[in-house]
């Protein structure tokens, strides 16, 4: 298995395991609590998997996925010790900035796949932007739209990726 995509497939499934858990809690199925905790754990993870990305010299992938582990470390301050959400809207609008840059930075090294997670991923915290810092009753779209992405371009990617099925960025298998 060619060691960064296989890092990278392990970094989406988790994002993707929050991506759902957060989804089913904004649709009032699982507790916040323990969402929470995953979302911790999960922040935790995957700001270990980051550092390792730099160790191989892919200091723009640790960018890209710190983004990821400090929002899940805002979302378990807000899940589990009941944080005002305003920060965490702030950080998404600054967080769909950053997703719509790595879009246009994807599709122009020919990775059309990871520009449209990146784009997909910009709108997502947009809409959590104008829902926890703006105010907008956006509880249900941002949720679904949470368990769509969690399936499309998360799970799906990271499992074809873990289970060497697809080699987007052209590393010899192993």
């Amino acid at each position: 298995m060619v060691p960064i995509e296989a890092l990278l497939g392990y970094v989406l499934l988790l994002v993707g395991f929050v991506f759902f858990a957060n989804g089913m809690t904004l649709l009032g199925k699982t507790g916040a609590k323990e969402v929470g905790v995953l979302n911790l754990g999960v922040g935790v993870l995957i700001a270990i998997a980051a550092w390792k990305l730099h160790t191989l010299g892919l200091t723009a992938a640790t960018a890209l996925v710190s983004v990821f582990a400090l929002i899940y470390l805002i979302v378990y301050a807000v899940f589990v010790h009941g944080h005002d959400a305003k920060g965490l809207g702030v950080y998404c609008l600054f967080a769909t900035v950053v997703f719509v840059w790595y879009g246009a930075h994807f599709q122009a090294l020919g990775l059309a796949y990871f520009a449209y997670f990146c784009w997909a991923w910009a709108l997502l915290v947009l809409l959590c932007f104008f829902a926890f810092s703006q105010g907008k009753d956006l509880g249900k779209p941002i949720a679904y739209l949470f368990i769509i992405e969690s399936i499309v371009t998360l799970l799906i990617p990271g499992m074809l990726l873990l289970t060497e099925k697809w080699n987007p960025l052209g590393g010899v298998p192993g």
